[in-house]
């Protein structure tokens, strides 16, 4: 008992500050179409940082991706009850921008979270995206970063947070943001030389 209290009290200890550590907790797979980072397993929860988002790249889930076409986005959220929220809403945003930082607000849309279950964001019309877009929490109507996001537990390196003028990478894992898109391929110069002979 008493090791495995010293092994949460250091698991929490090395947490950064915005952030704690949850039993872990399985989250709803999502089909081939959603572009997911995460692994499944919710493992943190944080309100760290001004914003907390995913970047994603369409290459990492099909090398010939050129861009994207997002018609939803999802988060899942944790209400713990010794770090209660002060507000439910947020605003959901998809950015343009690498992997560097966001460049662009290309939508922002109010939400309200809810307690470990899916929030989804329907767009229509969808969002017309670059290879590389950003979607992320931005907790501006909150005094201390509210609603807390999830995160799993590995490692990874699309998940960041902000203070509003520079992004951290998220150390401890990848946060549960997700999105559905259709991945738009470029066309190769076999295809161009293949249409030009046609017309």
């Amino acid at each position: 008992m008493k090791a495995a209290m010293l092994v949460v009290f250091a698991v929490s200890f090395a947490a950064p500050a915005g952030q704690i550590a949850v039993d872990p907790c399985s989250v709803q797979e999502k089909d081939p179409e959603w572009l997911v980072y995460d692994d499944g397993t919710a493992a943190w929860l944080s309100w760290g940082g001004m914003y907390r988002g995913v970047w994603f790249n369409v290459k990492d889930f099909n090398p010939s991706g050129a861009g994207a076409i997002v018609s939803q986005v999802e988060f899942w959220f944790y209400h713990h009850a010794s770090y209660p929220w002060d507000t439910s809403d947020f605003y959901a945003e998809i950015w343009s921008g690498d992997s560097t930082c966001p460049i662009s607000l290309l939508n922002q849309t109010q939400t309200t979270a809810v307690h470990y279950a899916p929030v989804v964001v329907t767009y229509d019309p969808a969002i017309v995206c670059e290879a590389e877009f950003w979607v992320f929490v931005n907790p501006e109507m909150s005094s201390g970063g509210w609603p807390s996001i999830l995160s799993d537990g590995t490692p990874g390196t699309h998940s960041f947070f902000s203070d509003g003028l520079s992004w951290e990478p998220l150390d401890s894992g990848d946060y549960f943001i997700r999105a559905y898109a259709e991945i738009t391929l470029a066309l190769n110069n076999t295809t161009w030389g293949e249409l030009k002979t046609v017309f």
